[in-house]
């Protein structure tokens, strides 16, 4: 019974000392996590592949864009994912189309809000499209 008092004493004590070893380490951590976070924008880009009577924007046709309007604009960095989308069209109709999102994250710059507006308005006009949903919000990020 003494032995066992005694282990149990000898382990309390190294669990104190191993808090107090390893806290300032977690703490050293953090910080460094914490002073590497920057807030950025960021911006995501629905595009509807959904022509005007029915037809559909090919893979061919949006990698062509994708290439020649949105990727020389934002040579930094961008993720495209598909998805697929429905809302209600200006006749009030509900329409489900697939859907191509672009996630851009960036600094606060004029420029890249007007490469954003110029991508967007360059969509509408190649493909006839009513809308390009784009959503802005501050990210916190770090790398």
């Amino acid at each position: 019974m003494l032995f066992t008092k005694n282990l149990q004493k000898h382990l309390k004590c190294l669990a104190v000392v191993g808090l107090l070893i390893t806290t300032p380490a977690c703490t050293n951590l953090l910080t460094r996590a914490e002073l590497s976070e920057k807030t950025l924008i960021k911006d995501e880009l629905y595009f509807g592949l959904s022509k005007p009577g029915g037809k559909t924007i090919s893979e061919v046709e949006w990698q062509q864009f994708l290439n020649r309007v949105i990727t020389p604009r934002f040579k930094d960095g961008l993720t495209v994912m598909d998805a697929n989308g429905q809302y209600l069209n200006n006749s009030g109709k509900l329409t489900r189309e697939k859907t191509k999102l672009i996630i851009l994250v960036y600094e606060t710059n004029p420029t890249k809000n007007q490469m954003v507006q110029e991508t967007i308005s360059s969509y509408k006009k190649t493909f006839q499209q009513e809308a390009v949903l784009r959503v802005t919000s501050n990210a916190k990020v770090s790398f």
